[in-house]
C-alpha cells in the first residue's frame, strides 16, 4: 500500500459519507445473512478509516468501531484481497491483536470495492473458535460484498446526495429519522432546520444576482456550518439554501447551538454583500 493510494482511499471513502452515519436496514440485512451462511455469531460491514474500523452495521458486538491497528479488516483494505485467518492465536501477526485478546479466534473478510479500484473495508465474519472457510462460503461472503457494494452505490448515486453541496438530501434525512427511531426509540432528538435566505425572496434572488447565486451561497454555507459543527456532524440539504441536521440534548444546548450557527452565518458576504433577508 502506498501513502498515494491510501490518501485517495480516504478521500473516496469519506466522499461517500458513510462514516458515523446511523444503522440502515438495507446493510443490516446483508449482515444477517453473512452470520447465517457461515454459522458464526458476529458479522460486520467494517469500513477502514484513517486509525480505527467502523461498522456500518454489525451483528454480535456492541461496540461500533475498533482500533485499525492490527485489524484484520485493516489487513482487508491494505491488500484489497480476501483474508481468511483460521486461528488468530496460531498468527504470528494477529496473535497480540485487540481481536485475539478479545477472544476471537477465526475471521474471514471480503474487500468492498470500488468501481475504481479501491478498498474501503470489508464484509466479515468472526468466530469464537478456530476453523476453515470453504470455497463455497467464500465465494458467498465475496457476493454479499458485492452486495453491500451494490448498496452503497445505489444510496450514493440515487436520490440520496444533492448533487450541488454534496450533502445527503431531504430523502436521505428522512430515512436516517427513521432508523434512529426504529433503533434508539427510547432517545429524544431534535431537527434543526437553517434557511440561509427568505425563501419567499429566492427567486427575486437568483433573477437579480444570477442563476449560480443560491447554489453559491449553499456551498459557502455548508462550509461555514460543517466547520461551526465539526467534520463528523452530518448535515442535510433539503431544499435551496435549506439545511438541517439531527441534534440530541436539552432544549438549552440546541438553541445554543442555533445561536452559534447564527452567528457564524451572518458573517457570510457573497459579491460583496450579505445575502441574508432575515
Amino acid at each position: 500500500m502506498t501513502t498515494e493510494y491510501e490518501k485517495a482511499r480516504l478521500k473516496r471513502l469519506r466522499g461517500l459519507d458513510l462514516l458515523d452515519t446511523p444503522p440502515n436496514e438495507s446493510f443490516d440485512r446483508i449482515t444477517r445473512m453473512a452470520s447465517q451462511i457461515f454459522d458464526l455469531p458476529i458479522a460486520a460491514v467494517s469500513l477502514t478509516d484513517e486509525d480505527r474500523q467502523w461498522f456500518k452495521s454489525r451483528v454480535g458486538v456492541e461496540h461500533w468501531e475498533i482500533p485499525r491497528e492490527k485489524a484484520c479488516c485493516g489487513g482487508v483494505a491494505d491488500t484489497a484481497g480476501v483474508l481468511v485467518v483460521n486461528d488468530l492465536l496460531a498468527s504470528d501477526f494477529y496473535k497480540d491483536s485487540l481481536l485475539a485478546e478479545s477472544g476471537i479466534r477465526f475471521y474471514a473478510g471480503a474487500p468492498l470495492m470500488t468501481r475504481d479500484g479501491y478498498s474501503l473495508g470489508a464484509m466479515c465474519v468472526l468466530g469464537t473458535e478456530p476453523r476453515e472457510a470453504t470455497e463455497q462460503e467464500l465465494a458467498a461472503l465475496q457476493d454479499l460484498s458485492k452486495m453491500v457494494m451494490s448498496q452503497i452505490e445505489l444510496q450514493h448515486a440515487v436520490g440520496r446526495l444533492d448533487s450541488g453541496t454534496g450533502l445527503p438530501n431531504y430523502l436521505q434525512f428522512v430515512e436516517d429519522l427513521e432508523d434512529l427511531a426504529r433503533d434508539h426509540p427510547e432517545e429524544t432528538y431534535y431537527a434543526l432546520s437553517t434557511e440561509l435566505v427568505d425563501l419567499s425572496e429566492a427567486s427575486t434572488l437568483q433573477r437579480v444576482m444570477g442563476p449560480s447565486y443560491l447554489e453559491d451561497l449553499s456551498g459557502i454555507g455548508s462550509q461555514v456550518m460543517q466547520s461551526v459543527l465539526g467534520e463528523k456532524k452530518r448535515i442535510y440539504h433539503i431544499g435551496p439554501c435549506q439545511f438541517t441536521h439531527i441534534v440530541t440534548g436539552s432544549q438549552q444546548s440546541v438553541m445554543q447551538q442555533a445561536h452559534e450557527l447564527h452567528g457564524a452565518l451572518m458573517k457570510i458576504r457573497l459579491k460583496e454583500s450579505s445575502p441574508f433577508m432575515l
